[in-house]
Formats: C-alpha cells, structure tokens, sequence
C-alpha cells in the first residue's frame, strides 16, 4: 500500500466531537445539529473525521470545512487543523479498516521516502478520514481518504 503524499493548508473544520469509540453518535448529532441550524459559510460538504489520540483516549471531531474567518453558530465546535504534508491512503470501505490500518502502520516504518509521523502540538497522534463524492457508506466500491501527518524525519 503506497500512498500519495500530499500538501494541506490549515483547515477549520466546524462540527461536533465526542467519544472517539462512539462515532456514529458524533456524526449523528453533527446532522442532527445540521438540520436544527444549518451551516452557514460551509466551503465544500465533503466531510472530515479526525482523530485524536491522547494516552488511552480517542477523541473525534466532525463536520465540514469552514474559512475560520467567518463567524459560525456558537453550537458548532471548531476544530483547527494545523497546515501539514500527509500520507494519503485510499480505503475501500468494503473491506474493512483494520487490515488497512496494519499496512499503514508497516509503511511509517518502511518508507524509502525517509517519512516519520508528525504529532498534533508534538505530543498526540492524529489522523484524518477524509469523506468526498467517492464514499457511498458501505456499498462496494465506496472509498475514503485516510491523512496521516508526516514529516521528513
């Protein structure tokens, strides 16, 4: 599994967070907040999940990305993610993540490339699940984007 490496500037990520191991709930109540007060000032409805690894607990926060400039209704959190080069990994929903996780996990460690992962404020793992028109739930063929934060190391 080799991923492209790509480039991200800062992006703000208006949403709601919660129990990394309670997911569905997160997004849950991100589209219910969606519907009881829309978005305003959404620049795409591609959607991101990141997560954030601290000691033993995941974090998760959802939603769509917004300029950070622009006010936001107060009940949407904001979620700033900071500019960084990433290993992009395409998943096929289909067959699970466990297996794709494994094989991203070997790559950080074998890259020629000389890459190692960049830590959130150098302390906490993180990672981006990155949903566009390419992602249709569980249905074959459905893919997302997975960003792990590198640095040349």
């Amino acid at each position: 599994m080799n991923p492209t490496i790509i480039k991200r500037d800062t992006l703000f990520i208006a949403g709601t967070h919660g129990d990394g191991s309670r997911t569905g709930d997160v997004w849950n109540a991100f589209e219910a907040l969606c519907n009881e007060k829309p978005l305003s000032g959404a620049l795409s409805t591609d959607g991101y999940e990141i997560r954030v690894y601290e000691d033993d607990k995941c974090t998760v926060h959802v939603g769509h990305p917004v300029s950070g400039k622009d006010p936001i209704d107060p009940a949407y959190s904001i979620f700033e993610l900071p500019a960084s080069k990433y290993a992009s990994f395409d998943v096929y929903v289909a067959n699970g993540y466990e297996s794709e996780n494994t094989a991203m996990d070997e790559w950080l460690k074998t890259n020629s490339e000389g890459y190692t992962e960049r830590l959130l404020n150098q302390s906490m793992h993180y990672c981006v699940e990155y949903y566009d028109e390419r992602f249709h739930g569980d249905e074959a063929g459905s893919i997302v984007e997975i960003w792990i934060p590198v640095q040349k190391g």
